[in-house]
């Protein structure tokens, strides 16, 4: 390989026609972009087995779910979005709160989802996932219209969420930018898995409201906090107790995992006072985490909820676990 040197002159040439057409080069890029992307339809993708045709690039999307609502906001921009769930305007749980200010319309949450809302909507492509049992009976409603529907199970690891996110990018129209986003995340997971020492993985338990008046849980296999614990390098306490989903968090089992290192999730706002009936406890005082003062409280956005922040969670648990 070597590089070619052009004369002055033309060098200058090339310059000047550049110079002259920056705006009408700007409106042509724009221009081919739209028209690449609509030569990509009618586009097939596959959600978990099942082939899901999308005809044309959509402009009306209806994310029926938090996880979706950020990928979504990631790929594209808000004026291709119909409507989104409530959840996106809760700095604790959502990266999206600012662009989503753009979405006007919003929906139920995922617990209590509306067909007959959603149908009223002008929406050419629906994407959700089945996490509360509701959605099912959704999708069934919602499947016997033309809508094509992107349902994916909920996201408990990285790979699934980033599986996810390219799944999106090709349904709308922005393949080359979910894997860009997906490749970043990837780069930036691998920089911080760096710091993490090479030494017997110490113990971490997650703890977190999960909305309604159900208290504290302990966030196990079904959540992505499991798969962050190992990717900093860390055995999620839970497994001591072979703990196959999150549930209710019990002192006595608590007492039982004892773990290295608690990390407190803040869904409400509410900082330590969410885990106070815990934290009363005798037993307590006890565990290791808390006699070594190794508890780190978090907003919920970062650990509980998969978005393409999650690599800025993993930083946090490796650093708090290794600092």
């Amino acid at each position: 390989m070597f590089k070619k040197v052009l004369p002055f002159f033309v060098v200058m040439i090339l310059f000047v026609a550049c110079s002259n057409n920056d705006t009408p080069s700007n409106n042509v890029t724009e221009d081919t972009n739209v028209e690449t992307e609509e030569a990509q339809f009618p586009v097939t993708v596959d959600v978990e087995g099942k082939d899901v045709t999308v005809e044309a690039v959509p402009k009306n999307i209806l994310p029926m779910s938090l996880e979706v609502a950020e990928i979504v906001l990631e790929l594209t921009t808000p004026e291709d979005i119909t409507a989104t769930t409530k959840g996106i305007d809760d700095p604790l749980l959502s990266t999206k709160v600012e662009e989503g200010k753009q979405v006007e319309e919003r929906i139920g949450a995922a617990t209590n989802i509306d067909p007959e809302e959603i149908i009223a909507l002008d929406t050419d492509l629906l994407i959700m996932t089945k996490m509360y049992g509701q959605e099912e009976d959704a999708e069934d409603i919602l499947s016997q219209f033309d809508t094509p529907i992107l349902s994916f199970s909920p996201f408990v690891t990285v790979e699934k969420f980033q599986d996810a996110a390219l799944t999106i990018g090709e349904a709308i129209g922005k393949k080359e930018i979910a894997l860009e986003k997906v490749e970043k995340m990837n780069d930036e997971i691998e920089a911080i898995q760096e710091k993490v020492p090479e030494e017997n993985a110490p113990s971490v338990l997650v703890l977190s409201e999960v909305g309604g008046d159900m208290g504290p849980f302990m966030l196990g296999p079904t959540n992505i906090s499991y798969d962050l614990i190992q990717l900093a390098g860390a055995t999620p306490a839970t497994d001591s107790i072979d703990l196959e989903r999150s549930g209710p968090a019990e002192m006595e089992q608590i007492i039982k995992m004892d773990p290295d290192y608690i990390v407190l999730l803040d869904f409400f706002g509410k900082g330590e006072e969410s885990f106070s009936y815990l934290m009363e406890d005798s037993g307590w005082k006890t565990l290791t985490a808390v006699k070594e003062d190794k508890i780190m409280l978090e907003d919920a956005k970062y650990i509980l909820n998969p978005n393409f922040e999650n690599s800025k969670g993993l930083e946090k648990l490796v650093d708090f676990i290794y600092e």
